[in-house]
């Protein structure tokens, strides 16, 4: 019998762990407590709330597998984990539509002024000349990173007659490019040719502070910057700045460096800032825990994950 320890608060009835898989479900587990007993457990299923870290795994001298549903694996030593043997899983593939979605009401957002309209209309307003926008058909939208939440933002590009750019560090098979009608070009140029920019990357090393003070100079007057990959991806010091000196037009943010966010960013103009809900619609949540299930249950059942 496989144990697995469930650290977070996720929906048992949406997890539906197989037969031989035994759960205990402590979601509100403290870190001290989890030192404690983590060496108990064949699995543990983690959300963001619980660190795995060198200390969890080297006490976890049964652990065989770490699932995390949803996508990023920030909270995770994966590294280490490998290291010891210890296999990790997530689920991206159940967050797709939700965070594309996303992606696309905040570049509409922000190319129509929805949020000051909204403001100012409320505040006994009418600045219907002022609060003029633009269209995003003939636009050119630029994909930092071409996984599976940017292939999905560049068909529904297609779908509103925009432009694709796409820049991705490993290389993109011509049959793909071809189907998303796009054109792979170097970072430099993605920034400097594209209206509205979207990001779509992991935190690693590379791509830390990647959009900075040098990377937002690049861009064209008028073009805005979406992120709901990871805060720590843009600068945030360096986009205040940009926005208040009208290099860029706007900015939609749902990840930020420090989450709840501190700082210029939270004044900056032109700004769209949500909490971290890319991923929050009731399909993604569901799907995430569904999918993780899944994955653990084939991991003790059939050896794989």
């Amino acid at each position: 019998m496989a144990k697995v320890l469930i650290c977070d608060p996720v929906e048992m009835d949406k997890l539906k762990l197989a037969e031989g898989v035994e759960a205990d479900y402590r979601p509100s587990i403290t870190r001290d407590e989890l030192l404690q007993v983590v060496a108990e457990y064949d699995a543990i299923v983690v959300r963001s709330r619980t660190k795995v870290d060198r200390s969890v795994l080297e006490r976890g001298s049964r652990l065989k597998l770490v699932a995390r549903p949803g996508t990023g694996l920030d909270n995770v030593d994966v590294d280490y984990a490998k290291a010891k043997g210890v296999a990790v899983v997530n689920s991206p593939e159940s967050l797709v539509e939700a965070v594309s979605e996303h992606v696309v009401l905040l570049m509409l957002a922000l190319s129509r002024k929805l949020v000051k309209a909204d403001g100012t209309t409320r505040a006994g307003g009418w600045e219907k000349t002022a609060l003029t926008g633009v269209e995003l058909r003939g636009k050119t939208l630029g994909i930092v990173g071409l996984g599976r939440i940017g292939k999905r933002i560049a068909e529904v590009a297609n779908v509103l007659e925009m432009g694709v750019l796409v820049y991705d560090v490993i290389e993109i098979p011509q049959d793909v490019v071809a189907k998303l009608r796009c054109r792979i070009v170097s970072l430099d140029e993605l920034f400097s040719s594209s209206d509205f920019v979207t990001l779509h990357v992991p935190m690693t090393d590379e791509t830390r502070h990647m959009v900075d003070a040098a990377r937002l100079a690049r861009m064209k007057k008028g073009s805005y910057l979406i992120n709901t990959s990871r805060g720590g991806v843009v600068n945030e010091e360096d986009l205040a700045a940009a926005l208040r000196e009208g290099q860029i037009a706007g900015a939609a943010l749902d990840v930020f460096e420090k989450e709840p966010p501190t700082g210029a960013i939270l004044t900056a103009p032109g700004t769209i800032l949500t909490p971290h809900i890319g991923g929050q619609t009731e399909e993604a949540q569901s799907d995430a825990i569904t999918i993780i299930g899944e994955k653990v249950s084939a991991f003790f059942v059939r050896g794989r994950a």
